[in-house]
């Protein structure tokens, strides 16, 4: 299959051709390189097409229960909502989100983040004065908090 017919699969999705293309990719080299099986570490997934630092925390914890937390816009945006960075992009929010919980609860806390943030923290929605989470941890706050962009 070429990256043309992955396209007209996932056409649907955002920057799709991008995508399809990446996909082609990563899965010849998979064959070629890795003998069919999808590699075990950070350097090796991180060089495959399309696969950059985040994608490769998602398959090193998901995949292989290796303790990393991916942090993508979404979990930036709600770490800074609820005061747990400063950070001015994705590298630095993993880095405090590290420092600030056990290796034995990354994997299962960047899911719970994400899924929460979904629900109940919306970036459109909460800004920061609605949930549970907001109004516990900032019962005073009365303007919406800017978060900086990753």
């Amino acid at each position: 299959m070429g990256s043309k017919k992955i396209e007209k699969l996932i056409n649907r999705i955002g920057i799709f051709r991008i995508k399809a293309k990446s996909v082609y990719l990563l899965s010849k080299q998979l064959i070629k390189k890795h003998n069919s099986k999808v590699p075990k570490t950070f350097e090796e997934l991180e060089a495959l097409p399309g696969v950059g630092h985040k994608t490769a925390s998602v398959v090193m914890a998901q995949g292989f229960g290796y303790p990393a937390f991916p942090v993508d816009t979404h979990i930036h945006r709600l770490a800074q909502r609820w005061g747990l960075t400063s950070g001015k992009n994705v590298i630095q929010t993993e880095e405090d989100l590290k420092k600030l919980f056990p290796r034995k609860l990354w994997n299962k806390l960047h899911l719970q983040i994400i899924y929460y943030g979904r629900q109940y923290c919306k970036a459109r929605e909460c800004y920061g004065l609605t949930c549970k989470i907001c109004t516990t941890c900032y019962p005073n706050r009365k303007s919406p908090i800017k978060t900086k962009k990753a």
